[in-house]
């Protein structure tokens, strides 16, 4: 016997309405890692999307039970500092951890600055490759072009300053501070062979290589490296990346410490003032987060890919390493330790900044456990 009309529409409509109900369960299936470890369930909205400026600079409480679980793995390694922690595009964790200041009784969060060390390296780098995509300089311009004095500068490469494989080291350093030239002159006039340049053989972690590269952004700029890094990064990008005065006057700034908050270390600048393009500047996890993001986007540079190739055997380039399915960068300096974990399309990162660093501590081992339980993507 035939259906009537009625009936068809009927069972029509719910069969669409079973369909629907089968696609809307299958969106809001928890998503379970590769590992089989977690089980992360979706965040309902995307307020708390990676590239939000606003979601950026607010503190995030844990937004699931997977990052439930990371923010007590952090609390249980007593980690002191800020975290910030992205997955598939959605921050799922930013939260303070202890004191920025003992004294002051002020928490870390997402509005505490910290020192960035040597991940300063990666903006120098940035500021370079803007030039070469100008046609102000190449990665085979020769170091002589703007040092000549420096030792074995006719051999020695853009680009063998950006991967340390230049062959140089500073053995010495300035013990006064007049300014950014005097400071990068008295590099060059230290700088000493180590090596052969060009090669991963030669590679070794010498920051003299960044030195050099802020001084020759100098000189073809005829602007000092903090009136530079202030232009592009904040001027043009908003970074808000603060100097080292301003980031010791900032209300902001967390203190650095040793193993205890009864051991904060004591403000040396000159110390940090010779750091020019090697690691003194400060920021928030949010603001270098957005750092990265505009690289990996390719908005601030144009060819990211061509700035971080490595030489052979080696992965760093231009204040990275490159680990194939992610990047790495890392600083030290007294009571500071800043880490980054991040993919290469940017989407998941574990950034930590922490205000407490002494000898045989670290917290990278930490950000890269959390990277890798978020990703199932094995770390060194």
């Amino acid at each position: 016997m035939k259906r009537s009309q009625k009936q068809q529409f009927k069972i029509r409509k719910w069969s669409v309405f079973l369909i629907l109900v089968c696609i809307t369960g299958l969106l809001l299936w928890p998503k379970r890692l590769n590992n089989g470890q977690y089980t992360i369930n979706p965040i309902a909205d995307n307020k708390y999307s990676a590239t939000s400026m606003s979601a950026l600079k607010s503190n995030i409480s844990p937004q699931n039970k997977f990052a439930e679980t990371l923010d007590k793995k952090l609390q249980s390694e007593n980690y002191i500092g800020t975290a910030l922690i992205v997955h598939h595009n959605e921050i799922i964790l930013q939260k303070g951890y202890g004191e920025a200041d003992e004294k002051m009784h002020r928490d870390n969060d997402a509005s505490t600055l910290f020192q960035l060390a040597s991940i300063e390296k990666a903006m120098t780098a940035v500021l370079i490759m803007q030039q070469i995509e100008s046609g102000k300089l190449s990665f085979d311009t020769k170091l002589s072009d703007y040092y000549p004095n420096v030792v074995n500068a006719n051999s020695i490469t853009i680009r063998d300053l950006i991967t340390m494989t230049s062959g140089l080291s500073q053995h010495i350093q300035p013990t006064t501070f007049e300014s950014e030239k005097d400071n990068i002159d008295f590099s060059a006039a230290h700088a000493v062979k180590i090596g052969e340049p060009g090669t991963g053989i030669g590679w070794s972690y010498q920051p003299v290589n960044y030195r050099l590269l802020a001084g020759i952004l100098m000189k073809l700029t005829n602007k000092t490296f903090a009136v530079l890094l202030n232009q592009v990064f904040n001027n043009t990008y908003h970074l808000n990346v603060r100097n080292y005065q301003d980031f010791i006057n900032s209300k902001h700034r967390s203190i650095g410490y040793d193993n205890s908050y009864d051991k904060a270390y004591s403000e040396d600048q000159v110390a940090y003032n010779r750091e020019t393009g090697t690691g003194n500047v400060a920021m928030t996890t949010g603001e270098l987060y957005h750092f990265y993001r505009l690289m990996i986007d390719k908005v601030i540079i144009k060819h990211p890919s061509q700035l971080w190739q490595t030489r052979a055997g080696e992965t760093y380039a231009a204040g990275m390493y490159h680990e194939g399915k992610y990047l790495n960068a890392h600083g030290v300096l007294p009571g500071f330790e800043p880490t980054v974990v991040i993919s290469n399309n940017g989407q998941d990162a574990v950034i930590l900044l922490s205000n407490q660093y002494y000898k045989n501590h670290s917290f990278q081992p930490l950000a890269r456990e959390l990277f890798t339980k978020m990703t199932a993507i094995p770390t060194k």
